[in-house]
């Protein structure tokens, strides 16, 4: 670029966090054309790059860092958890029941009513399913508890969907989900407000999860894209759910989607379950139950096949695992790709990562296989008095469990997701229980094993830089570089300063992706 050529935004800060280096650095950002034009010491004269349309912020201590990347979420998880009748004020089944009539009124035939945001703890008890037979003998009825543990549904609804109102995790629920996606204006709206949501946290990329081919989804993206309606950048991974992987569909998708914007990556596939409910894979029984390594078996034959083929065909995938046995079966896996299949490079993964084994941790590194992990996820737990850790590991392995330090000891590539929606996007919540080591309640006060956890910086370059790595974007994005894409999140305060108590009351203020403001609160 020409220096006498005006920027169009210049940023000034006396915290940026490049993510190339974990020393802050003071000075200007100068942005022209969607690229970062200059990076310029605080001492250094700026006016060559000022002209009279050049937008000039100067913000103090508060933080810079590159744009983050939430790396595994589900925005059809997260629109089917804002469709339909909103419950959110109800305070009994009696009163929703009344929104869902009158909901009703202007649906057609056939339709089904969708409904959310209604709570056990506000309405006292679970809503009976009889309810909702007599008001609606024909019309499938789903609404969708606010913690998404329970679907109040008739049986209209049980028969179309084919699962139950205790077993509505979003797998369960692929199909009332497909059936969401159809309605193409919606869609589109819905992921509108969805980029706009992330764009409040600071979100310059995601890695959304789709279940199958989901051919109304991604249409819906292309669409955006082809509109120049993209706020963020979108890598595109596809899970088996109601279909075996799909070869011949992932190859169309990668050969259409395939810009700086949307792009598909690869595979998802589920493992293992939920250590918190003993089916999780482990290498030794659980503590609370001697005889029991899991309750929910795992065919890893038929998973290494997949993936083995998956691997041949060029395709990352991404395992999610959480026991130290379903780690270990993955990463044998994953070390069988490298010796089976011709050399390439290779961005797979294992996600949620509870509790690896210390001795599997350095194999992750020298394979590189990147590990993606839910750095909010201790917020699960109301207190450290509540957290099922040591109960199910012992007093013995309750360590393994969210070794985030043990992790970057060793080398490996650590990238963080929500699993949203999980979680939202926060990076102040991440760093609170991550870094803090904080439950909801602040409790400990001196973090739990904080000795395990991650460093902030190590937290930024996470959110960051580490996901365009695992991405293969790091080219363009993940860091502020000369040259690189002008995707930047900015922060009302320095986050790596800030008190332990004071880090989630942090909130972004500007977010640019290509030097364009999807959020602005300056």
């Amino acid at each position: 670029m020409n220096i006498h050529q005006a920027a169009d935004i210049i940023l000034r800060s006396e915290s940026i966090f490049t993510a190339d280096s974990e020393t802050l650095f003071s000075g200007y950002i100068v942005i022209a054309d969607g690229i970062i034009a200059a990076l310029l010491p605080a001492a250094d004269d700026i006016t060559p790059w000022r002209g009279p349309q050049t937008r000039y912020h100067d913000l103090g201590d508060k933080l810079i860092c590159p744009g983050i990347c939430d790396n595994h979420t589900f925005f059809t998880g997260y629109m089917s958890m804002h469709r339909g009748v909103d419950l959110c004020a109800t305070d009994n089944s009696a009163a929703a029941l009344l929104l869902l009539k009158a909901a009703e009124q202007s649906l057609p035939a056939g339709k089904s009513l969708y409904a959310w945001g209604w709570s056990t703890a506000r309405w006292g008890q679970l809503p009976a399913s009889a309810a909702l037979d007599a008001a609606f003998p024909h019309r499938p009825v789903v609404a969708i508890n606010s913690d998404k543990s329970y679907c109040w549904m008739n049986q209209a609804a049980m028969a179309r969907y084919g699962f139950t109102p205790d077993a509505c995790n979003a797998e369960a629920r692929v199909h009332l989900l497909a059936e969401m996606l159809n309605d193409a204006t919606q869609v589109k709206a819905e992921l509108r407000a969805f980029m706009a949501m992330l764009a409040t946290r600071g979100v310059t990329a995601i890695k959304d999860v789709c279940f199958d081919d989901a051919p109304a989804l991604l249409d819906a993206w292309a669409e955006l894209e082809a509109n120049d309606e993209l706020a963020l950048r979108v890598s595109l991974v596809s899970e088996p759910v109601a279909a075996p992987l799909n070869f011949p569909f992932a190859r169309q998708a990668r050969d259409r989607f395939h810009s700086d914007r949307l792009r598909f990556h690869g595979f998802k596939l589920m493992v293992d379950g939920v250590i918190a409910d003993h089916t999780g894979d482990m290498l030794e029984p659980y503590a609370d139950r001697p005889q029991t390594h899991t309750l929910k078996p795992v065919d890893y034959a038929a998973l290494r096949q997949q993936v083995l083929e998956a691997d041949r065909l060029g395709f990352d995938c991404c395992l999610n695992a959480e026991g130290d046995a379903a780690i270990r079966r993955c990463i044998d896996i994953f070390a069988e790709c490298q010796h089976a299949n011709p050399p390439r490079v290779r961005h797979h993964a294992l996600s949620d990562m509870e509790c690896p084994h210390p001795d599997d941790i350095p194999r992750l590194a020298a394979l590189e296989i990147s590990a993606e992990v839910y750095a909010q996820i201790l917020l699960l737990n109301q207190s450290a008095s509540d957290a099922y850790m040591r109960e199910r590991g012992g007093e013995a392995r309750e360590g393994q469990f969210f070794d985030y330090a043990a992790l970057f000891n060793a080398g490996v590539l650590v990238t963080i997701g929500t699993d949203l929606p999980l979680f939202i996007t926060s990076v102040p919540d991440a760093m609170y229980a991550a870094c803090c080591r904080r439950f909801a309640d602040g409790t400990p006060p001196q973090g739990w094993q904080r000795e395990r956890g991650m460093t902030r910086t190590q937290l930024l370059k996470a959110w960051t830089l580490n996901a365009a790595i695992q991405h293969g974007t790091a080219e363009q994005t993940g860091s502020l570089r000369v040259g690189k894409r002008a995707d930047i999140a900015v922060f009302d305060r320095n986050l790596l300063a800030c008190a332990d108590d004071d880090v989630r009351q942090a909130r972004v203020v500007l977010t640019l992706m290509d030097g364009r403001a999807t959020h602005d609160v300056l």
